[in-house]
């Protein structure tokens, strides 16, 4: 209770001092107008005064002789006579100094002494005649040049405050003109305020001592009144709200009769409201907090969920270097609509697909989920990113009461050709960027969203990748990303961003567009869900491919080597016999290794200088050809027993083959060199 106490003391001695502070300053204004409408009065007296003394003193100097006085050295009775009278005046005038000048009216900086009066006790040396001296400041130049072409009848200066130990004067002058009217020369007259200065003396005085005594009675008097009427009321009510803050529990009340000032009254009457309503709102807000809790541990597991929904280790497939993929989704609120996935459907072939569902929050999250996992049911088939759509689609309409739609962008891309088939339903256009160029938009025909209709018909596309080109998939949040203008990011900076990190790795290519995004959109929330994944497809110096084991595809095999050896400084028998092995190992795995049918070869040609060498990958039944006895070749074709001739000429023919059973392969490598 302490600091409530100290609030008391301060609060009382706060509006006493207020009040003084108030009165203080009330009578310092009254003060300054006052002092500056007595000073302002006393100077015009002053100078209406001094300006009478200085046109009778005038009509003492004759101005037809100035002139005279200067040339004869003052050495004529009349220029005496007058020095006489204008020193006769000056003492009874009781001023300090009378002179007559005469200025130099080229400049009016200088002026000539002719007469100099000086007063009885004021300290001056008089000037002789002749006396040359510079104008004091410019306030006397204007006035002298004032006088001379007649704009003013007299001019004063003030000099108020004391200046260099002076006293404080008031200097007026006013013309000599001669018999012609023509002003020939200046007289001045000095005269001391001391008047002025004893003058506000008592009147300051007066006002101060009125103004303490004022402040010292309005003290006591509304020391009083304030603890009575104000301090007294605010202490229950302020020791009330403190008990309230520290129990939180119901208490006495108020009631509106604590204090005749109408405010105080309200106050405490508001006070006791506020109690109610708070009780209520801390059994609401403890309710509301609980559900709050409850609310948000479930987005967080949702989040969870989404999250472990999709792929989100990198790098995804480390034991892989013909690729590189990288991917990143960054919802808008705690879940998102937004989806993306891709999976190897077998060593040949990896699956890609993005998705926009819209709407937001938890609604586009579940149904996000279900179409990823219908996206992955269905591309593992063995169907078209076409078919696969449609399919989806049509699953979709089916269970879809709340009419939700979602494009999607699906492909398949077999690694080994780098053939790329996808389909488009309504969403974003991919970028690519081939190798030493840059990102373009990959424009292709686009389909109906997912869930918009049932029974649509998507288009396949194929797209060829080399070996350093890279894909760009992206949903609408990077390019509609909005700053607080009402701006948007837009496909042309997207692409800017891109080709800023064109050389770099998928995951650096990324998150150099999220940081593009960031300092656009600055401190505005994102407006919508950011997602993106690129893929890199990258030279590994083998060239792969996987087919049916069937006759028919041996083609697809010879036109490997054929393309391969196209460039290569080989032998017509050397290339012959490296046909003639290929044909015999691939015919053998098409014949024999599948008995039941339906399985595959995967052929992996190696890029060796000077050498060319060919993996034949096959998951039939184990067989190692080179265990079997190589035939008699002494003797005729009627005596030897039949097989095994063709993988003889094979090992004849290349300089080396070996075999290895792994991880349930057949795996039978040749070698030969090309020189």
């Amino acid at each position: 209770m302490k600091p409530i106490n100290k609030f008391r003391s301060s609060f009382a001695v706060n509006i006493t001092v207020s009040m003084v502070i108030l009165l203080l300053v009330f009578g310092l204004i009254v003060s300054v107008i006052g002092y500056i409408s007595f000073t302002q009065s006393f100077k015009s007296e002053y100078a209406d005064t001094t300006y009478h003394m200085a046109d009778t003193a005038a009509t003492l100097v004759n101005g037809d002789e100035i002139d005279s006085y200067l040339q004869n050295g003052g050495d004529s009775e009349s220029y005496r006579q007058t020095a006489r009278y204008l020193d006769s005046y000056c003492r009874k005038m009781d001023v300090t100094l009378i002179y007559v000048i005469k200025v130099d009216t080229s400049d009016y900086g200088r002026f000539t002494s002719i007469f100099n009066a000086v007063g009885t006790d004021s300290g001056y040396t008089p000037w002789e005649l002749g006396y040359q001296r510079e104008t004091t400041n410019e306030e006397y130049a204007n006035t002298y040049r004032d006088l001379y072409e007649g704009k003013i009848a007299y001019g004063t200066v003030y000099r108020v405050n004391d200046l260099r130990g002076k006293t404080p004067h008031i200097t007026t002058l006013v013309p000599v003109k001669d018999s012609a009217g023509e002003v020939v020369s200046i007289l001045c007259i000095q005269r001391p305020m001391e008047a002025l200065t004893n003058g506000r003396r008592p009147y300051l005085v007066t006002i101060a001592f009125s103004t303490i005594i004022l402040m010292l009675l309005a003290a006591i008097v509304s020391s009083a009144y304030i603890r009575r009427h104000f301090v007294s009321p605010i202490r229950r009510i302020i020791d009330e709200a403190h008990r309230f803050a520290t129990e939180h529990v119901a208490g006495e009340k108020l009631g509106k009769d604590i204090s005749r000032i109408e405010d105080i009254s309200d106050l405490a009457g508001s006070i006791d409201l506020m109690e109610e309503d708070m009780l209520t709102y801390i059994a609401e807000l403890t309710d509301v907090t609980a559900e709050k809790e409850r609310i948000g541990t479930e987005l967080m597991l949702a989040s969870a969920i989404q999250s472990g929904s999709i792929p989100h280790t990198f790098p995804a497939f480390p034991d892989r270097n013909d690729f590189d993929i990288f991917a990143t989704m960054q919802p808008a609120k705690a879940v998102g609509g937004d989806l993306y996935d891709f999976f190897l459907i077998d060593d040949d072939h990896l699956a890609l697909t993005i998705g926009d569902v819209a709407g937001k929050g938890v609604p586009a999250a579940l149904f996000m989920m279900v179409t990823n996992i219908l996206i992955n049911e269905h591309t593992k088939s063995e169907i078209s990113p076409a078919d696969a759509l449609s399919l989806i689609n049509d699953r979709i309409c089916d269970h879809n009461p709340m009419e939700m739609f979602v494009s999607v962008w699906l492909g398949v891309l077999e690694l080994s050709t780098g053939k790329l088939i996808c389909a488009n339903a309504g969403h974003e256009t991919p970028a690519i960027m081939r190798r030493n160029s840059e990102f373009k938009l990959y424009k292709s025909k686009h389909g109906l969203v997912l869930g918009a209709f049932k029974g649509v018909r998507y288009q396949n596309t194929e797209i060829r990748l080399e070996p350093g080109d890279k894909l760009f998939l992206y949903t609408d949040g990077i390019p509609e990303a909005t700053d607080r203008y009402n701006c948007m990011f837009t496909l042309e900076n997207m692409l800017i961003s891109l080709n800023m990190n064109k050389n770099k790795s998928p995951q650096c290519i990324i998150e150099g567009i999220e940081r593009s995004v960031a300092e656009f959109i600055g401190e505005e929330p994102p407006f919508d869900d950011l997602t993106a994944v690129c893929l890199e497809l990258k030279e590994t110096g083998v060239q792969k491919m996987v087919i049916d084991a069937t006759r028919e595809n041996l083609s697809l095999v010879n036109r490997m080597i054929e393309e391969y050896l196209a460039d290569k400084n080989c032998s017509f028998k050397t290339r012959t016999q490296i046909e003639l092995a290929v044909e015999e190992i691939y015919v053998n795995i098409a014949s024999y290794a599948y008995p039941n049918g339906g399985g595959k070869a995967e052929i992996i040609l190696e890029k060796n200088p000077g050498q060319f060498v060919m993996v034949f990958k096959d998951k039939g039944i184990p067989y190692n050809p080179l265990e079997k006895p190589d035939p008699d070749t002494t003797l005729s074709a009627e005596k030897r027993n039949i097989g095994g001739l063709g993988i003889f000429l094979v090992k004849k023919n290349m300089d080396e083959v070996t075999y290895e059973h792994k991880d349930g392969y057949n795996i039978l490598t040749i070698k030969k060199n090309l020189a």
